[in-house]
C-alpha cells in the first residue's frame, strides 16, 4: 500500500478518532479508553510539547488516514531525559501488514532526530505479540516488563518496555 507521510494537522482530529476508536474498542491493542472525540483529540494535537513529533500516514490512492505516530518528550526534570522520547504507533485495523507503520517509523526516527531525541522508548501491551514483533523489527529492544502496569476495569495488564537508540 503506497502511502505519504506529513505532519498531522488539527483538520485530521475526526479522522484519527475514525482511525482509533476500532482500535481502542477491541480491548486488546492498546490501554487507551473511549470514548474518543474529535474534540479531545483537536486539544491533545494543541497541547503537544514543541519537539513532539506527530506524523499521518496518507494513503496515497484515497487521502485516508491509514495510521500515526507521535513522540512525546518524557521528562524535562533536570534536562536528564532530554533526550528520550516515548513513541506511540497506530495503524488502521484493516491496513496492518502493508509497511504502514515501518513508513511511519523512517520519517518519524529521522525528525526526532533532528528534534534532539537519541532514545525511543514504547510500552506495548504484553498481550499484543504484533506489536511488540512490529517494535523488534524496527530496532527496539525489550527492556523489561512492567507487570500489573495497566488497569482495565477490573483487571490489570502487563506492559512490556522497549527502547531503541537512534544515534
Amino acid at each position: 500500500m503506497s502511502v505519504h507521510i506529513r505532519p498531522v494537522a488539527e483538520r485530521d482530529a475526526t479522522s484519527i478518532v475514525r482511525l482509533l476508536t476500532p482500535i481502542v474498542e477491541a480491548g486488546i491493542y492498546t490501554v487507551m479508553q473511549g470514548p474518543l472525540t474529535a474534540d479531545d483529540q483537536l486539544a491533545f494535537i494543541r497541547g503537544l510539547p514543541e519537539r513532539a513529533v506527530y506524523l499521518a500516514a496518507i494513503s496515497s490512492a484515497t487521502e485516508e488516514l491509514m495510521g500515526i505516530q507521535d513522540v512525546q518528550p518524557v521528562s524535562d526534570r533536570e534536562g536528564v531525559f532530554h533526550h528520550v522520547g516515548e513513541i506511540s504507533t497506530f495503524v488502521a485495523l484493516d491496513a496492518r501488514g502493508n509497511g504502514i507503520g515501518r513508513a511511519l517509523m523512517s520519517s518519524t526516527a529521522e525528525l526526532a532526530r533532528e528534534r534532539g531525541f537519541a532514545v525511543l522508548c514504547a510500552n506495548v501491551r504484553a498481550d499484543n505479540p504484533d506489536a511488540v514483533a512490529f517494535y523488534k523489527r524496527q530496532g527496539f529492544r525489550v527492556v523489561g516488563t512492567a507487570y500489573r502496569h495497566a488497569r482495565l476495569g477490573d483487571r490489570y495488564v502487563d506492559e512490556v518496555l522497549m527502547e531503541a537508540f537512534l544515534q
